[in-house]
């Protein structure tokens, strides 16, 4: 009788369970990064520049990239469904400079690795999918390392994929920033400089150009 009683009560629990509506409204960023991201205070920039600072998650496959403050999870500590779970739930997701190689398997539609399985998924879901490059793609090179390049960012983008990119590094021996801050402005301010030098393609975050123009410092591209 108990048994039949438990067998019951399960049973009422599980049909309220499937009769209550569940929130599926997509929102927030989930950012896959899948190798190692050179410029991170760049990359990051570039990421909240689109997508702002409120609810981002970083997903991290094989790799440690733990920016302060954000929230960061490592994938391969996570059960599957999980992490999918994460995916099917963002509106925006992110491929952060992922190798070519991995980008070329989502080109081909392969998904046999779980980043490229996020990636087809999250397109067929009709999510917002987008890759952020730490270079400009190349131009078309015959007979190169560079046309693979060319035409697996061409497949990305007619499969629906944004390519996105940002400033990696200033190259060396020069002052020009890649990614000017509202911290770079105060300490241009603090030693007495009237103006900033930014690379061309550099990132300027919208407090970094609002105390700017408060300190009467100009920023020249």
């Amino acid at each position: 009788m108990r048994a039949l009683v438990k067998r019951i009560t399960q049973e009422v629990l599980y049909r309220i369970e499937q009769a209550q509506v569940r929130d599926e409204t997509v929102q927030g960023t989930v950012v896959l990064v899948s190798s190692y991201v050179p410029s991170p205070k760049s990359a990051l920039a570039r990421i909240k520049e689109v997508y702002g600072s409120d609810n981002v998650e970083f997903l991290n496959f094989g790799t440690e990239f733990t920016p302060l403050f954000e929230k960061a999870v490592n994938a391969d500590e996570q059960p599957r469904d999980e992490i999918i779970e994460k995916v099917a739930s963002a509106a925006n997701v992110v491929i952060v400079t992922p190798r070519i190689n991995l980008l070329a398997g989502i080109a081909e539609g392969e998904d046999d690795g779980l980043v490229e399985f996020l990636a087809m998924r999250a397109l067929l879901w009709g999510r917002n999918v987008n890759v952020l490059l730490d270079f400009q793609p190349p131009r078309f090179k015959r007979n190169t390392f560079f046309e693979k390049v060319v035409t697996v960012v061409n497949t990305l983008e007619d499969m629906g994929i944004k390519i996105m990119s940002y400033k990696c590094a200033a190259p060396e021996g020069t002052d020009a920033l890649g990614l000017v801050t509202e911290q770079d402005v105060m300490n241009a301010f603090a030693g007495k400089k009237k103006m900033i030098r930014a690379a061309a393609g550099a990132i300027v975050t919208p407090s970094a150009r609002d105390k700017a123009k408060e300190l009467n410092i100009t920023i020249n591209y």
